[in-house]
């Protein structure tokens, strides 16, 4: 767990400086993003390309959950409750 919480740790890390590096490389930078609260997803984007990602994100998010939930629903099989 502890290996996963570091790989973690890193992607946003990485994520981060990409994201500042990309601020100063160029005139403007592009955010999107969706934040699920429960059953409620608030979505947000902001730049010329804030729409496409998004988009995206919403697209991601909901592959996620869809594959978090047959993940749970095999696990739930698997132990035959």
């Amino acid at each position: 767990m502890r290996n996963l919480f570091a790989i973690g740790l890193l992607i946003f890390l990485a994520g981060f400086a990409l994201l500042f590096v990309g601020a100063f490389g160029q005139g403007g930078v592009s955010t999107g993003g969706v934040v699920f609260i429960g059953p409620f997803p608030i979505v947000f984007g902001s730049g010329p390309s804030g729409t496409q990602l998004a988009l995206a994100s919403v697209i991601i998010g909901g592959v996620m959950l869809v594959l978090l939930l047959l993940w749970g629903w095999q696990f739930y099989r698997a132990k035959g409750v």
